[in-house]
């Protein structure tokens, strides 16, 4: 693909974003941009169905061996081991769009990828259960702090100091059980980091 087909490339982009293809696209239609578009978008070959439909309509059939060929062009350029672990570590799915002979290598990287993606969704899962917990502590102490101000305010009874002695004891209750979960969940916080860590020092080649 030469290189100063990218601006007609990137036209194709657009045109493919839209809600199908007109009859002056499907006349005018460089198949085999097209086709290079979606193999290095990792679309699968069978799109082209897509846009046979369209054009059917419009008594235009797409030019199949130029949209296989740049389809083709485009797979090499995506169906690489470094670009299947970019799109695997991005948490985004296979098509299955390479060839037999591309996809080996393409697999190879995608699988390293979703491994570093889903140790990183544990990690900011682990993290948020920490964040969570923490806030939860905060967030008691604070309403202590409120309650055992209010005990000395004018114009309460002896049952709403009741009450709010109540309260404060179940808020230090709670308190303790959240503190005795905090160290649970920091290793948990601890060894999702560490996993992560080491799994993006393993991986670092594809960089």
């Amino acid at each position: 693909m030469n290189n100063n087909k990218w601006p007609l490339l990137l036209l194709s982009i657009i045109i493919s974003g839209c809600s199908g293809m007109n009859k002056s696209q499907c006349i005018t239609a460089d198949w085999r941009t097209i086709g290079f578009e979606d193999g290095v978008n990792g679309k699968a070959e069978n799109a082209i169905a897509t846009y046979r439909q369209e054009c059917a309509e419009h008594g235009v059939t797409p030019q199949l061996e130029a949209y296989r060929l740049g389809h083709r062009e485009g797979s090499e350029r995506y169906c690489t081991t470094r670009n299947g672990f970019i799109v695997g570590k991005r948490g985004s799915s296979y098509q299955n769009s390479c060839m037999p002979d591309l996809e080996k290598g393409f697999l190879l990287g995608y699988r390293d990828g979703k491994t570093v993606f889903e140790l990183q969704r544990a990690l900011n899962s682990a993290r948020s259960s920490l964040d969570k917990q923490r806030r939860v502590i905060a967030n008691l102490e604070q309403e202590i702090v409120d309650k055992t101000e209010l005990l000395v305010a004018d114009g309460l009874t002896r049952d709403d100091r009741v009450q709010l002695l109540n309260e404060i004891e179940l808020h230090k209750y709670d308190i303790n059980e959240a503190l005795n979960a905090l160290p649970g969940l920091e290793e948990q916080a601890y060894s999702a980091e560490q996993a992560y860590n080491q799994a993006e020092q393993r991986f670092k080649n594809y960089l």
